[in-house]
């Protein structure tokens, strides 16, 4: 990955004291330093499933133009995306001082690439160098930039995935969405979440003798939540329309469901400190009833084999 172009800026007390973002020249440690955060950025594997950009923003232009902006429109654009992070920074309570890198990349015979980084200031760390006479001497540096690995915020241009317009990295999106707010994005939870949703959505709204066959068909499917719930709901579960027009009219985008993925969860009900897993296949041996005699409620469990004790 060549780095082609950076600019930084500093953003300190959560916007009280700004510098505005400016190129900077840098030198083959600073390039791989800075490659490793986009890579980390772009990965997949740590990215958000699915990230839209609101229809009226500017934002995707401006990345657009980054890519080929000369030095003063690259710094003038820079400073506008910081200027937007800094007004949503200030109405946060928990946002920590950084810098902010606005990166351009190239992979060889790939489009450009531009990155934004949020880097958040190390309090302090220590290095140690090993002198010729076997001494070892001990210095203190302080205002460090983290790590590739401890990146905690980013947004990276295009999204090679067909349904997310760009790569985002939240570590903390449901307490402090100011980063994807400053940007005009949308992120989806993660598929974990999404298909523990549909999940619940399924045993909600399906009839419990037809539930296996529900998760059986579900399982098949791969996509955003409310394409899946909608699918379903064109393929003999119409119970389902209801939470596909609720999902899709979400203005977080819906979470992306893998295949084979919600077969392999256990559905869960809890009461008075209860609780029950059952396989997505065997849902339909549980009976759940209003108990009359004890104005509570009763499940009922078939199993084929004698149920044992256990910790």
């Amino acid at each position: 990955m060549d780095v082609e172009k950076v600019s930084l800026g500093v953003i300190q007390s959560r916007g009280a004291n700004v510098i505005d973002p400016g190129l900077v020249k840098f030198g083959t440690d600073e390039a791989d330093f800075l490659a490793r955060h986009v890579r980390k950025a772009r990965s997949l594997n740590d990215a958000s499933p699915r990230s839209l950009f609101e229809a009226s923003s500017n934002v995707p232009t401006f990345l657009d133009r980054l890519r080929t902006a000369p030095d003063d429109e690259f710094e003038s654009i820079a400073k506008t995306l910081q200027d937007a992070l800094v007004a949503m920074m200030q109405a946060s309570t928990n946002a920590s001082d950084c810098v902010f890198a606005t990166v351009v990349t190239q992979d060889p015979g790939q489009q450009k690439n531009v990155t934004l980084l949020k880097l958040d200031a190390v309090v302090e760390a220590a290095r140690l160098d090993f002198l010729s006479s076997g001494r070892v001497t001990l210095q203190v540096l302080r205002e460090l930039l983290p790590e590739p690995g401890r990146l905690q915020k980013a947004l990276s241009w295009p999204d090679p995935r067909p349904e997310s317009d760009a790569i985002s990295i939240d570590t903390n999106v449901r307490a402090a969405k100011y980063f994807e707010n400053a940007f005009d994005l949308h992120v989806s939870v993660k598929s974990s979440e999404a298909e523990a949703d549909l999940s619940r959505i399924i045993v909600e709204y399906i009839p419990p003798a037809r539930l296996p066959d529900a998760f059986s068909a579900a399982s098949s499917l791969r996509g955003p939540l409310d394409e899946v719930l909608s699918e379903l709901s064109q393929h003999g579960y119409p119970e389902l329309d209801e939470p596909a027009n609720s999902a899709a009219l979400n203005a977080r985008p819906a979470g992306v469901i893998r295949m084979n993925k919600v077969a392999a969860r256990t559905v869960v009900w809890r009461a008075d400190g209860i609780e029950i897993k059952v396989p997505p296949h065997m849902v339909g041996r549980l009976t759940i009833e209003p108990d009359v005699e004890d104005d509570g409620w009763r499940i009922v469990i078939k199993t084929r084999t004698r149920p044992m004790p256990g910790t």
